[in-house]
């Protein structure tokens, strides 16, 4: 079946004979189709040792992650609004919201729980596709495990393991389908897709019903780049909507209601409304081959994932010349980073006096500084008090980003970084992929440095007595999740209430 694009649609929205029968025709031709094989063979028997071992390292990062969303800027309000969203009847029908212990109407849980997840920038991302795909659908996914728990029905370890395997290729491969750079938040977009993904993987629907959950899914669809470049609450929050929209999505498609099944390839569908361009076929032939989840990157500092590279590079560079934060300010004439254009979109935006957190996340020149100034970039480095230091934005102002010609619009790499001294001195260096990325990864001393971080900064203060025991049983929870039976225990340790 041929569809125009939109902007060849004749005046008026008239329709020839020729396009009307097209669009009469119920053949089931869509690419979703590729994608509904995928979750209904539950990834066949393709997920090799690689993709487990990936899978089992990512979702203890999300859940430490998950911890530190404690934190989260304004968690406090969401919860007050979502508590004029209705409550569930009974417990059981319920989903409990992570890190309080509170039982919501799942719509509502699995949105405070992915803007939780995403809130501090510090969850793992796809860089080739740009999608973070966690935090949709480990929501979804933990709402989907905790409802069968509930219902007698507990899903183990290994089949958790495959839902996520299964859920991050799919959101990744449409990502990695885009070849235009972002109109729309592409990880709120393409994670609706995951986090459906994710449930269905673990509550199978009929093929029927899996198409009519897409449509519906995608008939929710939003999340705009205006709440990025503002660097607003909703930024984080359009996660949380991408969650509830797959929960809604999947009740509303298992209850019988239809949709639009022509998704992804539809003259309005997916590829022609929200991405600009396209390369699906060869997304496509490459689902599981490598499997996305061996390609992700974890974010070792809690910014926009293209300012690692750059703190890194400063890093480096500060313990050579033993620069130290006193001195900074005196000795550094200039500091210019050269980003390709995606990074400049992301995080090439000038320094302002006291930024909102989001916005200083994804301000490489108030990163820069902060690692300068502070020796690190770490949750705190967001907090009220380094938001307004006079010395981060008089250093900040000293930062300059500039946009380095690139032939891919979602290229993160290659970068490169000229630092300028007053006595003369210029040092460059090259970036050509940050700290964390799958090509120089983290090692277990670096994972689970950041789960204790992550842990400590949400929980610490609440949860002091036995913390060193409660997270060394998580990471050999997880170091053995194959094994279990159920999952109760990290049910259990997400709501904190019961940890």
């Amino acid at each position: 079946m041929n569809f125009l694009l939109p902007r060849q649609i004749t005046p008026g929205f008239q329709l020839s004979l020729q396009d009307a029968a097209a669009l009469k025709d119920t053949t089931y031709n869509d690419s979703i189709e590729r994608f509904l094989d995928l979750i209904l063979n539950q990834g066949g028997a393709t997920i090799g040792p690689d993709a487990i071992a990936s899978a089992k390292i990512f979702m203890l990062d999300t859940v430490g992650v998950i911890c530190a969303g404690a934190q989260a800027p304004g968690l406090d309000k969401l919860l007050a609004a979502a508590g004029l969203w209705g409550k569930a009847e009974r417990p059981e029908l319920g989903a409990t919201v992570w890190n309080t212990g509170q039982v919501m109407p799942p719509p509502v849980a699995v949105l405070a729980n992915a803007y939780q997840c995403h809130a501090l920038e510090f969850d793992c991302v796809y860089e080739e596709g740009v999608v973070i795909p966690a935090a949709p659908i480990f929501s979804a996914l933990m709402f989907k495990a905790e409802q069968l728990s509930n219902q007698g029905h507990p899903p183990g370890g290994e089949a958790l393991l495959k839902a996520f395997v299964v859920a991050v290729e799919v959101s990744c491969s449409l990502g990695l389908a885009a070849n235009g750079s972002m109109f729309f938040f592409r990880p709120g977009t393409a994670g609706t897709f995951g986090a459906l993904a994710a449930m269905a993987c673990l509550a199978p629907l009929s093929r029927e019903q899996l198409r009519y959950a897409f449509g519906i899914a995608y008939a929710q669809m939003g999340g705009t780049m205006q709440a990025h470049e503002e660097g607003s609450m909703m930024l984080a929050m359009q996660m949380g909507f991408a969650a509830r929209n797959a929960v809604q999505a999947y009740d509303m498609a298992a209850a019988g209601v239809s949709s639009a099944v022509q998704v992804l390839d539809g003259r309005f569908g997916y590829f022609n409304n929200f991405e600009h361009g396209n390369k699906l076929p060869e997304a496509i032939a490459q689902l599981g081959a490598p499997w996305k989840v061996t390609r992700l990157s974890h974010k070792p500092f809690p910014s926009g994932r293209v300012t690692h590279g750059t703190i890194r590079a400063l890093r480096e560079l500060r313990n050579e010349l033993a620069l130290a934060p006193e001195q900074a300010y005196d000795a550094i004439k200039a500091i210019t980073l050269e980003l390709p254009a995606l990074g400049m979109q992301l995080v090439g935006r000038p320094m302002r006096p006291s930024p909102a957190p989001n916005y200083a996340r994804l301000c490489v020149p108030f990163v820069a500084a902060t690692e300068l100034l502070y020796g690190s970039v770490d949750p705190t480095s967001f907090y009220p008090d380094r938001l307004a230091d006079p010395a981060i934005e008089a250093l900040a102002q000293k930062v300059n980003a500039v946009e380095a010609a690139h032939p891919n619009p979602n290229a993160f790499y290659p970068q490169k970084l000229i630092f300028e001294l007053q006595d003369g001195r210029v040092f460059e260096r090259p970036i050509p992929y940050a700290w964390g990325h799958p090509d120089m990864p983290l090692n277990r001393t670096d994972r689970e440095e950041k789960f204790m971080q992550c842990y400590r900064l949400g929980r610490g203060n609440a949860q002091a007595t036995h913390s060193e025991e409660k997270i060394s049983n998580m990471i050999h929870w997880f170091d053995n999740i194959e094994s279990h039976t159920d999952c109760q225990e990290l049910l259990k340790f997400l709501a904190v209430s019961n940890s």
